[in-house]
């Protein structure tokens, strides 16, 4: 798998969550810090052991991309989800094209910025939530034992069929790669 396609959902799948974590107060405010990524003004997570365990989480979701179709990220409230946002991986490998790293930064700006926005439309209250992070299967970890292994050892494996609807957010188009993005 090219590279460039890890880092884009790496990068997108790290941004977003840390933009959700905050937005929606599940960790306290002293946790986070402005920084400026991809031309925008951000949240990032201090040095710590919440950024210690979401930088395992992105390091598990590049050695699982190559099996994965989606990831959701759930935030919850008494055990009721408020919202999930979704990032649907569409894969082409008929297309050859490449694509700059100034491409992918133009896109990955405009994901994040349109997730923002959509974002400053949320009241949020003061009550606990939790959130969770699903990656969603193409069911190839059945062809690879080492995926097998590191899915079993890191990951509650709960088998699911139905789909999930999604209000769509945004959408990136790359040669050999789609990505959706969806917020309920």
């Amino acid at each position: 798998m090219n590279q460039q396609y890890i880092n884009l959902i790496t990068n997108l799948f790290s941004l977003s969550l840390t933009q959700l974590l905050y937005k929606f107060q599940v960790y306290p405010a002293e946790c986070f810090h402005q920084k400026s990524a991809v031309g925008l003004t951000l949240w990032s997570l201090k040095q710590s052991i919440l950024s210690e365990y979401v930088d395992k989480l992105i390091q598990q979701l590049q050695d699982l991309l190559s099996i994965l179709e989606g990831i959701e990220i759930q935030i919850k409230q008494d055990n009721k989800i408020l919202t999930t946002y979704t990032i649907n991986i569409v894969f082409n490998q008929e297309n050859n094209e490449q694509f700059s790293q100034f491409d992918s930064d133009i896109q990955l700006k405009t994901l994040i910025y349109t997730l923002n926005q959509k974002l400053k439309t949320y009241k949020v209250d003061d009550k606990p939530k939790t959130f969770s992070v699903n990656f969603l299967s193409n069911g190839a970890e059945t062809q690879n034992k080492g995926v097998q292994e590191n899915l079993l050892q890191n990951w509650i494996l709960i088998k699911e069929t139905k789909k999930r609807e999604t209000q769509l957010v945004n959408s990136l188009h790359m040669p050999n790669l789609d990505i959706l993005v969806g917020l309920i």
